[in-house]
């Protein structure tokens, strides 16, 4: 039974040897690859200032299980955003803002058991507000803490239901706090070229939806997350001025409220999802 124990003690020391041998290598072949050219590069990430603006694009559903009834809208906007990052020896803070400047409108359908029998006009403002606090280890991996707040405006016009139109005006509104988690890094394709990543996810802390059409109502079901990919490159016009592009992509979603009395009717807020892609133009400026 020793001579059992040694052979397997033995075994196991051997293979975390070669494991740890193996994470070392993988690791500096990673940072062989992935370190700028330049003199900071492994310092990790840097102080600057960044503006963007581009086009997001917006597809919006409901599920109701209990009735069978869905609805879907595709929509776009133009947005705007803006971010600053301070960095130090240990520790970098950000704040960033992202907000549409132009609001598109989608052609909006609730079907019931498949049968279409409502469709509306439908706006989607989404404004969102971060600020963050982060270690950095290297260019290419950087984790950071932070808090979201938000504001989804949904305006619903142009009623048609059962096939005759409807004088309703509808706006409902989602404002949330969430936890932010998030990675982010990069490194050099070439001397001048840059690539960068991120990798967020957001959990509800607090939320709280409102609808002129239900005066009174109010749901604070709290249920849902949200996730987020960037990625993107920068071309470094000066040592301090780069312009490049952003491309991101995520999933929205909010489990939505229990049934409520309201009046003599029993409402709620549906469970809904919100899947977005977005692209744009940016320039940085790092100091």
């Amino acid at each position: 039974m020793k001579t059992k124990t040694l052979a397997m003690t033995n075994s196991v020391a051997k293979m975390t040897r070669t494991l740890l041998s193996f994470i070392r290598s993988t690791s500096l072949v990673i940072f062989l690859v992935s370190a700028p050219v330049s003199a900071n590069s492994n310092t990790g990430i840097e102080s600057e200032i960044s503006l963007g603006f581009g086009l997001e694009l917006l597809e919006y559903k409901e599920h109701e299980k209990d009735t069978g009834i869905e609805s879907e809208a595709k929509l776009h906007n133009l947005v705007f955003g803006i971010e600053g990052l301070k960095r130090w020896k240990y520790l970098f803070c950000g704040v960033r803002s992202v907000f549409p400047v132009l609001i598109g409108e989608g052609q909006e359908e609730a079907t019931h058991s498949g049968k279409s029998f409502q469709k509306d006009t439908l706006e989607l403002r989404w404004i969102r507000i971060d600020g963050f606090l982060g270690y950095p280890v290297r260019n290419w991996i950087n984790p950071y803490l932070g808090i979201r707040w938000s504001e989804v405006r949904q305006e619903r016009t142009n009623f048609i239901v059962a096939g005759n139109p409807v004088e309703l005006k509808s706006v409902e509104e989602v404002k949330s706090w969430s936890l932010l988690l998030g990675i982010r890094g990069g490194g050099n394709f070439t001397i001048r070229l840059k690539w960068n990543y991120g990798m967020e996810y957001f959990h509800p802390l607090a939320v709280e939806v409102t609808n002129t059409a239900l005066p009174g109502f109010k749901a604070s079901d709290r249920d849902g997350h949200t996730l987020e990919l960037k990625g993107g490159f920068d071309y470094s016009y000066t040592d301090s001025l780069c312009f490049g592009l952003l491309f991101y992509g995520g999933w929205m979603h909010w489990r939505g409220s229990e049934w409520k009395s309201f009046g003599n009717y029993l409402v709620k807020w549906p469970e809904n999802d919100t899947f977005y892609l977005g692209g744009w133009l940016r320039g940085t400026y790092r100091f």
